[in-house]
């Protein structure tokens, strides 16, 4: 991969995330003029965010178990 390629990698990944903001975020997050976000207090603010934290761990381990289950499909027909 060739640092252009990576870079439209980055590019298109930044994208999505927009996507995501004024899509599916702009359903549940948009106040108007302001992001829900904003106008949280700085308690409903840090508990939003470690319930992001910790959802953050559990997309991580799902992410993981289907890489293994790719893996042994993969081993399956092929040598790795």
């Amino acid at each position: 991969m060739t640092s252009e390629q990576l870079a439209e990698a980055v590019e298109e990944t930044v994208r999505a995330a927009k996507a995501r903001v004024t899509g599916v975020g702009k359903d549940q997050y948009d106040q108007g003029d302001t992001q829900q976000f904003e106008t949280m207090t700085t308690r409903e603010l840090l508990q939003w965010a470690h319930e992001e934290a910790l959802d953050l761990v559990v997309y991580g381990v799902m992410t993981a178990i289907r890489i293994k289950r790719v893996e042994r499909q993969l081993k399956k027909g092929f040598d790795l």
